[in-house]
Parts: structure tokens; sequence; C-alpha cells
């Protein structure tokens, strides 16, 4: 279960977009602008943030902005949303407001299953993995070198 936190002044919006990601088995927690969304992300381990662009107190385009240059939080992946066209914000997911809920659902999918792949893998263990892979082909050459001698 991924954790999804929607940003959105229009209560309409955040009711109708909660009902369809719970029903595909997600946590959702609501903020009403970027600045309670900041905030709860600075404080809840998210896995993705579905954001209105244009909010009171601080719109979708500052949040991504923010959450972009917080160490902790700059992987965190991001869906922008408008019925006001792409603002074209770096690092993020566009949906038009007017779409349907099934390209809603599956852009969130899509999003969280390429953030789930990248998680899955990180540095360290792929070095591991590396290094593990290293070792058994020196292991599995060295045993050749050895039949041959004998």
């Amino acid at each position: 279960m991924s954790t999804i936190l929607l940003v959105d002044d229009e209560q309409d919006l955040l009711d109708l977009f909660t009902e369809v990601l719970e029903q595909m088995n997600h946590r959702v927690l609501i903020a009403h602008d970027g600045q309670e969304a900041l905030s709860i992300a600075r404080q809840k381990a998210l896995d993705l943030v579905v954001t209105d662009w244009m909010m009171p107190r601080m719109d979708g385009l500052e949040l991504c902005h923010q959450l972009h240059g917080d160490a902790h939080l700059q992987e965190l992946p991001i869906i922008l949303h408008s019925s006001s066209g792409n603002p074209h914000a770096p690092g993020t997911q566009f949906v038009s407001k007017s779409c349907t809920l099934e390209e809603f659902g599956n852009l969130v999918s899509k999003v969280l299953a390429s953030t789930h792949v990248r998680k899955s893998v990180r540095p360290e263990a792929a070095l591991r993995a590396s290094r593990l892979a290293h070792t058994t082909l020196l292991f599995g050459l060295g045993e050749a070198a050895c039949a041959t001698a004998h």
C-alpha cells in the first residue's frame, strides 16, 4: 500500500481523487494548499504527491520547487494537475483536470511502479550484487584453472 498526498483547494476534486485512490488500495492524506502539503511531506513518509497547480498561499509549482530543494524529499515523485494547462514543472508528471478517472489511475500506477523499481535497486545493493557476481565469476575461473592444471 502506497501513501499518497493529495493537494488541492477544491474539496470536490479531493473527494473524487481520494475515492479513486482508496479503491486502488492506497492510503490518502489531504492538504488544501502547498504550505500544508509541505508540512505534511516533512512529517510523513510519502510515496507520491498529487498536487493542483493554482492554489492559495503556496501554489503547486512552488510546492514542487520546495520539495525538490529539500534533500530528504527531492526524490519524491510528483504529479501536477491543472485545468489551466501544463506549467512544465521539472521532475513532475502532468495530468489535466479534465482527464478520465481511468487515465488518472493509470498515471498514478505508472509513477508508483517506476518509483518502486528505483527504490528496490538501491546503489549499495547494486554494488553488493555486482561484487557477488564478480566474486562468483572469479571463483568459477579459479575452479576451471585448477581443473586444467591437474
